[in-house]
């Protein structure tokens, strides 16, 4: 499905071509115009708008819910099939299946039922008929990174960053719209008018892909101006022309205390507002001192910083917001050294160290490692000593410093 108009083409299907459209068999078609689900033409023909009402009919089906019981729904006025075909449009077939188009992927061809599975699709049926938008996007996307790294991992990987992200994106922004009423149901029982409660559901879907390719450029565009940055530092450095970095980058895990006590004793959505609120500040105190969230991590989030004295800063402050915002007291800890980038993700012994660290802080609490104490004097960030702390899979203690959290 696409938000093209597979209307363009005028095309009227016979039973046979919306079966093989819909990826079922003409009986199951037929079943569903005896019932009442589907209209066909005054000829016999059916609109391309019949795809996607059949397709909802078929995941129904897959669900457990039997053409019986879907149609008592549809008469009881709760459902109707004709909003599936309002909200979303079908692209243009190719005329060729899906076995066709692996063929003419080549050698690449056996790689695509784990690029699929990447993605987080079903992997198509060997007859099923592919469609422009599905055979463009994945044609180019192989292209691309064969360019690259003709290896299969390499596929794999692009394919789970892209397949993950997406799917996180419109799982949330689904269930937010459904836990505020925006599905045509809630907007009927709101007094509405028909047409009036089902607005909501056709914006969603064009709004979010809207918003999905600006702010996908919007994005590009600071990875890579943020890439180029260090490129020419680096090119600098390495020419004599600035001198290096005195300092490594940092990572910082903040993590609210008590949150499972909180879970219990709150309920969970309670618990998920703190985690969003969480993770509002964090992403607003990061851009202030050059950092970036990492990941969310249910009770804490961990953030990358280009230096202690960036990550302190940005972490002191944070700790601030997260007591004025009222959420329950939180604690931190801070860790410079050499990291491996991989997917989006940070790995490594700083990675390890910072979260060791964050485990022994107390609520309200900022930690450090002492061999830090350098940089942060030098920043004029005041700390005092905490002691010698032996850390879960780390070897030797290790000498901590605490953060005086007043701002300056």
């Amino acid at each position: 499905m696409t938000l093209e108009s597979g209307q363009a083409s005028g095309r009227a299907l016979t039973i046979e071509e919306l079966a093989r459209e819909a990826e079922t068999t003409p009986e199951y078609v037929g079943a569903l115009l005896a019932a009442g689900a589907i209209q066909a033409n005054p000829d016999g023909s059916h609109d391309i708008e019949n795809v996607p009402r059949v397709r909802l009919t078929l995941a129904l089906a897959d669900g457990g819910i039997d053409l019986d019981d879907l149609m008592t729904v549809i008469r009881s006025g709760a459902m109707q099939l004709d909003w599936v075909a309002r909200l979303w449009t079908v692209a243009r077939p190719t005329g060729r299946t899906f076995a066709d188009f692996a063929d003419s992927l080549g050698g690449r061809a056996s790689q695509l039922p784990a690029i699929y599975a990447a993605f987080g699709l079903a992997v198509p049926p060997p007859g099923m008929a592919m469609r422009e938008d599905e055979e463009e996007a994945i044609t180019d996307f192989v292209d691309l990174w064969a360019m690259i790294d003709d290896e299969p991992e390499t596929f794999l990987r692009a394919a789970r960053i892209a397949g993950e992200g997406v799917r996180r994106i419109q799982g949330a922004t689904q269930d937010l719209f459904d836990e505020l009423g925006g599905p045509p149901r809630s907007q009927s029982e709101r007094g509405k008018s028909p047409e009036e409660a089902l607005r909501p559901a056709m914006r969603l879907s064009p709004v979010v892909a809207q918003l999905l390719v600006w702010l996908q450029k919007r994005h590009q565009e600071n990875e890579v101006f943020g890439r180029i940055v260090s490129y020419v530092e680096r090119t600098m450095v390495e020419q004599g022309i600035a001198e290096r970095p005195a300092e490594a980058q940092a990572i910082a895990f903040v993590d609210l205390s008590s949150y499972t006590e909180l879970t219990v004793e709150a309920g969970d959505e309670r618990a998920a507002q703190f985690a969003t609120s969480l993770q509002t500040l964090a992403e607003s105190s990061a851009r202030a001192y050059r950092g970036r969230v990492v990941k969310l991590l249910g009770d804490g989030v961990m953030l990358r910083y280009p230096s202690i004295r960036d990550a302190v800063r940005s972490v002191r402050g944070l700790m601030t917001a997260i007591g004025e915002a009222e959420l329950p007291a939180a604690h931190a800890g801070i860790a410079a050294g050499p990291l491996v980038v991989r997917d989006g993700d940070v790995y490594g012994h700083t990675v390890n160290l910072a979260a060791r660290i964050a485990g022994r802080a107390q609520p309200g609490e900022i930690l450090v490692g002492r061999d830090l104490a350098g940089p942060l004097d030098e920043a004029g960030i005041r700390w005092e000593d905490a002691g010698e702390a032996g850390l879960k899979g780390l070897g030797a203690p290790v000498q901590l410093a605490r953060i005086d959290l007043t701002i300056d």
